[in-house]
């Protein structure tokens, strides 16, 4: 990829114009070739580092009830750190707020998400809860990772491949759902996306629009678009997460319905935490 080729034009007209060793010349210019987008992401996705984000994400779903279209809408905000395995993202500590028109803004809370587990808490959850219990713990299903997602090297590379830059450091693409999930089964649908780059080629901000539409076998909705906009800030950030002390911490399975009620209304989310 060459980002920034107006810049390094100009950077290599202006090295010309001064006598330099030829070696010395190289030298310039090799240090001031960018690092490949992807390669720059692979050599941050390192066990110990991290990176900060602050996404906005919202779901807006499109349906006929008797005859009527209706339309349901919940937005989330989420702050915080995220931690690396090898490759991709194996840790985070988050606040997130969840909101809808129809419902208002629930209270926010923290997680974090370690492997299939995530630990929710705020004060009104914490004081739901058993003494001495402050977090309630959840596992994602099946062999899903309770960890949000990153964008990895290879759904890099793809968006990279299928967009064109529109500005210095700026790509813009569109691609199938079933192409950009590499699933077949994915259904009918689209995804619009933007990309921006720093100097250095790391990502500072992603875009994601998705819509897609019901397969010829239901009529549960009539459309559904998913936007994420996640900034990204610290890369290479050294950072530690840890799972909070297993004596604060209840699993969700063992409250009982009364308890449950009362940390859903103090604000655990009861479709999981993000």
């Amino acid at each position: 990829m060459k980002l920034f080729f107006a810049g390094l034009v100009a950077t290599a007209a202006a090295v010309s114009a001064v006598a330099v060793p030829a070696q010395a010349a190289s030298v310039a210019s090799v240090q001031a070739a960018p690092v490949d987008p992807v390669k720059a992401l692979k050599a941050q996705l390192v066990p110990g580092r991290g990176v900060k984000i602050t996404e906005s994400s919202g779901i807006i779903l499109d349906f006929t009830a008797d005859d009527r279209a209706m339309q349901i809408r919940v937005n989330t905000r989420t702050v915080g750190t995220l931690a690396f395995g090898k490759g991709n993202a194996a840790a985070a500590d988050l606040r997130v707020r969840m909101s809808s028109p129809q419902k208002g803004s629930n209270p926010p809370y923290r997680v974090i998400a370690e492997g299939r587990n995530a630990y929710v808490t705020n004060a009104g959850i914490a004081k739901a809860l058993p003494s001495g219990r402050s977090w309630i713990q959840s596992k994602a299903s099946g062999h899903r990772n309770a960890v949000p997602d990153i964008v990895t090297p290879a759904e890099l590379k793809f968006m990279l491949d299928n967009a064109s830059e529109v500005a210095t450091g700026e790509y813009q693409g569109t691609a199938t759902l079933a192409d950009f999930q590499h699933d077949r089964s994915a259904g009918e649908g689209s995804v619009e996306f933007r990309l921006y780059f720093d100097e250095h080629n790391l990502l500072t901000h992603t875009v994601v629009d998705t819509t897609t539409y019901p397969d010829d076998d239901t009529m549960a909705y009539d459309q559904m678009v998913f936007h994420t906009d996640t900034k990204y800030s610290g890369w290479g950030t050294k950072v530690k997460i840890a799972a909070p002390a297993a004596s604060k911490v209840i699993s969700e399975k063992k409250l009982n319905a009364k308890t449950l009620k009362a940390a859903i209304k103090a604000g655990y989310p009861e479709s999981g935490p993000f």
